[in-house]
């Protein structure tokens, strides 16, 4: 069963403009921005899913880490209680942002709890990051559920400074089982600030400090500090890691670019319901924002 259904392809002349604005640099796509690229484009059976930026961070798979599914245009992380999938990323100083960076993803949520064909209950889980168990620095990227009776989604990204202070919101609004584009831009000094689907949804105050440095490896699909803990199920697709704070219409033109710089974007349906897919919420574990070093 195809859980995603036929997609409905919605050409914009948005797409052709954000196409020209990453070929005249007004995306910041070059070794100065794009440090991280990872676009999910392997076939199935795949353990190494490249980095296209250029600068070798590629993503891995395999012997204790078990793979997800590569379906050529996304990662598809399988989730039930006694199976949960990620990826990581070997350590770079180079993946330690300093005083400012951009992540963003494009995910279709599916930690469901499924009766009789129908998801009853939702939950969210860790997409990407990287931090530690003494959450003493780094990021990481999530989802919360917003509403049981609705089956919604918010955005729950975490930052901690260089003194381990964390800064954290949630905010937004989307839906289980839909393509959705997230983004969190971080300035020291400035702002971090959400966007779901190319809107910015909050802002807070940033650190004057830089983001605080670690060494764990950077993990998608699962808590960067303990591979037990709050694994995403779904498609993840299209991760970038930017070493710059990227505008409000940067943002805009990444929604606009669609899932791997497709110029026609995908408008799924809400997916059939497929108990082999999509069977429960997220393992358990501890939230950063509760726990004490």
């Amino acid at each position: 069963m195809n859980v995603y259904g036929k997609p409905v392809l919605w050409s914009l002349g948005f797409a052709f403009l954000a196409a020209i604005m990453f070929a005249s640099g007004g995306l910041k796509a070059g070794a100065e921005g794009l440090i991280l690229h990872i676009p999910f484009s392997e076939g199935p059976g795949a353990s190494v899913f490249s980095d296209t930026s250029g600068h070798g961070h590629s993503a891995r798979c395999g012997t204790s880490i078990p793979c997800p599914e590569a379906r050529m245009d996304h990662g598809f992380f399988r989730l039930s209680d006694s199976h949960w999938e990620w990826l990581e990323v070997a350590h770079s100083e180079e993946l330690n942002p300093g005083t400012e960076f951009t992540m963003a993803v494009w995910i279709r949520p599916g930690n469901a709890i499924w009766e009789n064909g129908q998801p009853v209950r939702i939950g969210g889980g860790k997409i990407m990051g990287k931090t530690n168990a003494l959450f003493d620095g780094g990021f990481v990227l999530g989802t919360d559920v917003k509403s049981q009776e609705n089956l919604t989604y918010q955005l729950y990204p975490e930052i901690w400074d260089s003194r381990g202070r964390n800064h954290v919101f949630r905010a937004g609004e989307f839906r289980f089982g839909e393509w959705t584009h997230l983004a969190v831009t971080w300035k020291s000094g400035g702002h971090m600030i959400g966007y779901v689907n190319g809107k910015e949804v909050h802002r807070i105050k940033a650190s004057a400090l830089p983001v605080g440095r670690n060494t764990n490896p950077f993990r998608i699909g699962i808590a960067p500090w303990d591979t037990n803990a709050l694994a995403f199920g779904g498609g993840i697709d299209d991760i970038r890691l930017y070493r710059e704070e990227l505008s409000a219409n940067e943002v805009a033109a990444l929604l606009q670019l669609g899932r791997n710089s497709d110029a026609q974007i995908e408008i799924p349906p809400n997916p059939e319901p497929d108990s082999t897919d999509l069977e429960t919420i997220e393992s358990p574990g501890p939230t950063p924002e509760n726990s004490t070093p």
